[in-house]
This record gives structure tokens, C-alpha cells and sequence, in this order.
């Protein structure tokens, strides 16, 4: 089963990538800079020189490629999911295994569309292959389309997939208004993940932390971080996610002081620290716009609803807004709804209000806090906040 191992690695990518971000690297001014000192267990140098590189242009390795992707995942390294995308782009292999990479190099860029062919082109040739049915059913996930995800995950048909088959349909229950079921699946799961491998483990303590966080469920939090992994960057955006929602600031900066390169987890420190009215939080808010200017000149759009974040923090409400809105046309998971609303209430936005709630009575999407909020006009955790120091500009006052 090490298929499935790789796969669900991926899946896990796939649920957080949209919020693991990575640190835009240095842009040099010369040749001899020393753009950053690697840790002491990244891999080897692939290539010493062009003739090795050139050389290399026709070998494909799909397990090494699949690794850069774990490491990526779990250590948020930039480079690894550069090499990872590097190696698909050398090679014209078309086998199955291939292009379930390339959907995953394809999703990491936000480009939905393409991956969702991609793994429709696999189906086509393979019904029943697991790998893109879990795989297509995650992506639509991400997108809220979760009546269609879950066709996907009723076509697991095979007994030995039953555990995946059963975490698949639990996840898009737990969203669904069907979060009390939901649950005590996924607890009869995790009472069984300890025997399974890691990266399925960490699938359904991830499905579980989702589901803690929205229902606001201090036991099922508990239990699920008492086992969850503790460093990882998945496990420390679930940890800080809860924390935040429950006030915990203190307890964020503990656990995010030493990660300021991961951009998702920045975000979530300067969150605390503007609660606490800690001075860090302009260094790190002037870091973070560093980041993202380097974005636009890049003209890159796969990190909005970094962006959204970081305008919020800033007191910028209309841009927030604005990058919030363009962030749901293409994701609606957790945060991004999160991110949207809180937008939308700041902003005093009747219209995108709407556009969230009629989202909600579609789907049944069932997160308590948030559907408050929205009836009450308010922020349960208010990100904008005078406290931060900065003020609204003209352009960015509310609507």
C-alpha cells in the first residue's frame, strides 16, 4: 500500500496548501550573497553544474518527486516543492503516477481547472483508481463544491479502501450539517490511527481539527493535539487556529516566535501579538508586506488569501475585502470563509454578507461562530484592530 501512502501526503498538501505559503526568498543584488544558510538535514544538491542538470533532463524518479512534496508539506520548504515542480517540467512521462504529481504541482499553483482535468483524464483511462478519485474529491473540497466531492468518495468502492472511503465522506459531513455523525466517525478512526501510517493519521487528526475548531469543541481539540504531531507546519497551523479562536494569545506567540519564515504562521503570530499589543507586531507586519510586494512584482495570485489576512491586520478594510472576495472564487475552505466574513462585516458590506449566507443555507456549511456573527454583525475575533497601531488609509475606509 505505499501508493497510498504517497497519496494521501498529497491529499494533506492539497487540504492545507492554500494556507501553507512559504516565505518569499531574498531577491539578490549580486552573485557572491549569501541568500540564506540551509538546515543541516536538507538534501543533497541535485545538480553540482549545468552538464549535470542537462544531463538529468530525460530521467524521471516519481518516488523522489513525491518526497520533495512531503518535505514541502511537512517542513514548509520552498525549495523542495521548486525542485518537486523542476522534475515534472524535465520530464514527458505520461504515466498514471506522473500526472497525479502534475495535478499536484497544478493545485499548488492554483490552478484548479488544470488539475481537475488532469485527474479527469486519469479517470477516464482508470474508473476506479484511488489515487484520483481521493485526490479530485479533496480538490472540490477546497472549492466548496461538496455534493460532487462526495460522488467521488462513494466510488471507493474496494474494501481495502473502506478507511479512506470513510474519512473522505466524514470530512465533507463535518461541513455539511452533519457534523454530530461526522464526529464519531472520525473518533472511531483516530482510535485506530495509531496503526496506520503517518501521513494517513495525520489526514484524519487534520479532518478533526477542522471539525473542533468550527463546532468549538474543547474535548475533541484536546484529544486531537494530544496525538497530533507538534512541529509540523499543518499541526502548527491547526494548533494556532485554535488557540486564536479561543483567545489564547500568549500561548501563539510561544508556539510561533520561531516560525516567522512560514508565511501562513506569521500571519497567525501577528494576530496574537496585535491582541497583545506587542510591539513585534510591526516588524513582523512590515515584514510580511515586504512578502508581498515581492508577490506583485512576481505578479503572483495564488496567495490572496495570505494577502486578505495581512490587509486586515493592517486596517486596510477595503482591500481586505477586495482580495477576500477574489480569494472565494476560487477557494472556500475554513479560513477562507473566515477571512471573507470577517472582511465583509468590517467593511460593512451588505451584499457580500449575503453572497456568505446564501453560501451556508446552499451547503449547510456548519460553522456556529461564524453564522453568529454574521446575524449579529460583529467579529467574535476581531483581526483589525486600533491596537495594532496603524491607522485606515482615505482609500481603505469602510464602505
Amino acid at each position: 500500500m505505499q501508493w497510498i501512502k504517497q497519496l494521501i501526503g498529497l491529499l494533506c498538501l492539497l487540504i492545507i496548501s492554500s494556507q501553507l505559503l512559504y516565505a518569499t526568498p531574498f531577491i539578490p543584488k549580486d552573485d557572491q550573497q549569501i541568500l540564506e544558510t540551509l538546515p543541516s538535514d536538507s538534501p543533497p544538491a541535485r545538480y553540482l553544474s549545468s552538464d549535470d542538470f542537462s544531463s538529468s533532463k530525460n530521467t524521471n524518479d516519481p518516488e523522489q518527486t513525491s518526497q520533495l512534496l512531503e518535505r514541502a508539506y511537512l517542513q514548509g520548504d520552498p525549495r523542495a516543492l521548486g525542485q518537486a515542480r523542476a522534475q515534472l517540467d524535465q520530464t514527458t512521462d505520461q504515466s498514471i503516477e506522473t500526472l497525479m504529481l502534475r495535478a499536484r504541482a497544478l493545485q499548488s499553483d492554483h490552478k484548479f481547472s488544470e488539475a481537475k482535468e488532469l485527474l479527469k483524464q486519469i479517470l477516464s483511462k482508470d474508473t476506479a483508481n484511488p489515487d484520483a478519485l481521493l485526490t479530485l474529491s479533496s480538490l472540490l473540497v477546497v472549492q466548496g463544491q461538496f455534493e460532487e466531492a462526495m460522488g467521488y468518495c462513494k466510488k471507493l468502492n474496494d474494501s481495502s479502501l473502506s478507511i479512506y472511503r470513510a474519512a473522505c465522506e466524514a470530512q465533507i459531513q463535518s461541513m455539511t450539517g452533519q457534523i454530530t455523525q461526522a464526529k464519531q466517525t472520525l473518533n472511531n478512526l483516530a482510535s485506530i490511527a495509531p496503526q496506520l501510517d503517518a501521513s494517513t493519521a495525520r489526514w484524519i487528526y487534520l479532518i478533526q481539527a477542522d471539525a473542533a475548531l468550527r463546532s468549538q469543541d474543547t474535548s475533541l481539540a484536546d484529544e486531537v493535539f494530544s496525538v497530533m504531531d507538534a512541529q509540523t507546519v499543518p499541526a502548527l497551523m491547526a494548533r494556532a487556529d485554535w488557540l486564536l479562536s479561543n483567545e489564547e494569545y500568549q500561548e501563539v506567540i510561544q508556539l510561533l516566535k520561531a516560525h516567522t519564515d512560514k508565511d501562513a504562521l506569521l500571519l497567525r503570530l501577528i494576530a496574537a501579538q496585535i491582541k497583545l499589543r506587542d510591539p513585534k507586531s510591526k516588524q513582523n507586519l512590515a515584514l510580511m508586506e515586504e512578502r508581498i510586494e515581492v508577490w506583485r512584482i512576481r505578479q503572483e495570485n495564488a496567495h490572496m488569501r495570505e494577502q486578505a489576512t495581512y490587509a486586515m491586520l493592517a486596517n486596510q478594510v477595503n482591500s481586505a475585502l477586495k482580495l477576500a472576495r477574489d480569494n472565494w472564487q476560487q477557494q472556500r475552505e475554513t479560513a477562507d470563509i473566515e477571512i471573507y466574513t470577517k472582511a465583509a462585516i468590517q467593511a460593512g458590506s451588505q451584499q457580500d454578507i449575503e453572497v456568505i449566507r446564501q453560501f451556508i443555507k446552499d451547503t449547510q456549511f456548519e460553522y456556529p461562530a461564524l453564522e453568529r456573527d454574521l446575524r449579529l454583525g460583529k467579529i467574535s475575533d476581531c483581526l483589525n484592530c486600533p491596537t495594532s497601531g496603524t491607522q485606515t488609509s482615505s482609500k481603505d475606509k469602510p464602505l
